[in-house]
């Protein structure tokens, strides 16, 4: 483990903090720079927007990497002197610019972000393995994601890093274990799980890939079967804004009139007097109890929470073109038909399977 990356485990930078401390803003990331041992070298430190620190100290005479800076070296010498002046400055830039976070590294905590926004999951912990680790899902039985942290000989590193443990097809686990990154997992079960060490090895896109499939196959669901069912709902304008509640928030809570799951998608055909399919929403989360009090308004005891995943422009999907395909009714929810998911995906040129 580098140097940097031991210091600065459980934080994260307030990018702001970083700015008024006298990172400069360049490109894709922060940088600071700094001169030690009386100018003869010279440090550059650069924070991406991940948090990821990107850390050299250069040589000014040889221009050339100083990398007795990583050495502890024996007290009194004089490498030992000029890396105690660079931990003086990652110690305070540690203490004036960061703030602590519940996991050891930075893609751990983004991964719990990207959970949170996608899916509005907070973890629960508990300890495995005398660990205390982040478990997502709506209990035990149906848990998609793990983050805890793990002792790295146990896969032939060294020192401490944190894994991610997400559920995964068995057939596809020897494939993603030939990919850098992918381990067998610590805490769960071998055969159905899949481990990402949280060191950057592996992209957040491809991460937020892993876990909307382990969110499916936790439900019950083949995430490459094409069991997700989509529905049509209908919303009423006079009851609810929808247009300014997306514009609040990419997810609604949404009166849950079927035998909806996570993962399938919902069509949202807003009433008159606009009369069109306006939006394609997914469930990410299904069958939570209404506890809010009864205000005499209309109340559905079951509610979903909803994630837009797009916004139909252009008033394509309008009651003359849904007419031809059979919707003249939107008095409840019901099934799209594979005829009219075509002409939408036509039209908007939009892939057939949104899986």
């Amino acid at each position: 483990m580098r140097l940097e990356q031991e210091l600065l485990m459980q934080r994260f930078p307030d990018f702001t903090k970083l700015l008024s401390f006298g990172f400069v803003r360049q490109e894709d990331a922060f940088v600071y720079t700094a001169s030690i041992g009386e100018g003869a070298f010279h440090v550059r430190l650069a924070i991406n927007e991940k948090g990821v620190m990107d850390a050299h100290v250069t040589d000014v005479q040889t221009d050339e990497e100083y990398v007795q800076i990583r050495l502890a070296g024996r007290r009194g010498s004089y490498a030992a002197s000029i890396r105690q002046e660079y931990l003086d400055i990652l110690e305070e830039i540690a203490r004036s610019c960061y703030d602590p976070i519940p996991y050891l590294l930075p893609q751990s905590y983004r991964t719990a972000e990207m959970i949170l926004h996608n899916y509005g999951q907070q973890p629960e912990t508990g300890r495995l393995r005398r660990r205390e680790c982040h478990f997502f899902g709506q209990d035990s039985s149906r848990r998609y994601a793990l983050i805890g942290p793990v002792d790295l000989s146990v896969y032939g590193q060294e020192g401490q890093g944190e894994i991610l443990e997400v559920r995964c097809e068995q057939e596809e686990r020897e494939a993603y274990l030939q990919k850098s990154g992918f381990v067998r997992p610590y805490f769960m079960k071998q055969d159905h799980w899949i481990g990402i060490l949280m060191d950057e090895s592996q992209d957040d896109q491809l991460i937020s890939s892993l876990l909307e499939k382990s969110r499916r196959i936790a439900e019950g669901k083949n995430a490459l079967s094409g069991l997700i069912r989509e529905w049509v709902y209908p919303a009423n304008p006079k009851y609810f804004d929808l247009d300014h509640g997306f514009s609040v928030s990419d997810q609604l809570y949404w009166k849950q009139s079927s035998k909806v799951r996570i993962g399938d998608l919902i069509y949202i055909y807003y009433g008159m007097p606009f009369g069109e399919i306006r939006y394609l929403c997914e469930v990410s989360e299904c069958d939570i109890v209404n506890t809010a009090p009864d205000d005499g308004g209309i109340r559905s005891e079951t509610l979903m929470r909803i994630r837009r995943l797009k916004f139909f422009d252009g008033h394509l999907l309008n009651r003359a073109l849904l007419k031809k395909y059979g919707f003249t009714n939107f008095r409840g929810p019901r099934y799209m038909s594979k005829e009219l998911k075509v002409k939408i995906c036509e039209l908007y040129e939009m892939k057939e399977d949104m899986q």
